[in-house]
């Protein structure tokens, strides 16, 4: 196997395992398998993909262990102080589609969140979980905006 080939199956058994902790975070039934790439490389990007490694490693333990997989992944991952920051990141750019910044702004600089692409903001998971569609997104006719909302939706 050449040196190029176990990268690659590294890195596909990286975002299969990120993929698996991914559902198990946020409760999602199923990912976009183009956004879980995408996601991958951002947050390798943002927090090194040494530490990536090391919660991705840490989750294929708590797989293989008999605990209770969500419980030790909140109790080992989520709660942890050194990972854990990473992991709620992780949850976040799942529910809103960005990441937010890195560093505080400069003074009197807006905080510049880092976007993964449109399309994440309108598949974040927060609109399925509150019910709602994202704003700027319709799939009604042209005008439907001068006629009230239908009644139970």
């Amino acid at each position: 196997m050449t040196s190029a080939s176990k990268a690659s199956a590294s890195d596909e058994h990286a975002l299969q395992l990120f993929a698996r902790l991914s559902l198990t975070l946020t409760a999602a039934p199923v990912l976009a398998p183009t956004a879980t790439r995408r996601y991958l490389q951002m947050l390798r990007a943002a927090a090194g993909a040494q530490k990536i490694a090391t919660v991705l490693q840490r989750f294929s333990e708590l797989e293989q262990s008999d605990q209770d997989l969500v419980a030790a992944v909140k109790h080992r991952l989520v709660d942890d102080a050194a990972l854990g920051p990473l992991v709620k990141n992780m949850i976040l750019l799942w529910f809103t589609g960005h990441l937010p910044p890195a560093a505080p702004p400069a003074a009197g600089a807006p905080p510049a969140p880092t976007l993964a692409s449109p399309d994440d903001y309108f598949d974040a998971l927060m609109w399925s979980a509150v019910g709602a569609h994202p704003p700027g997104m319709s799939d009604a006719y042209f005008g439907h905006w001068r006629y009230p909302p239908d009644e139970g939706n």
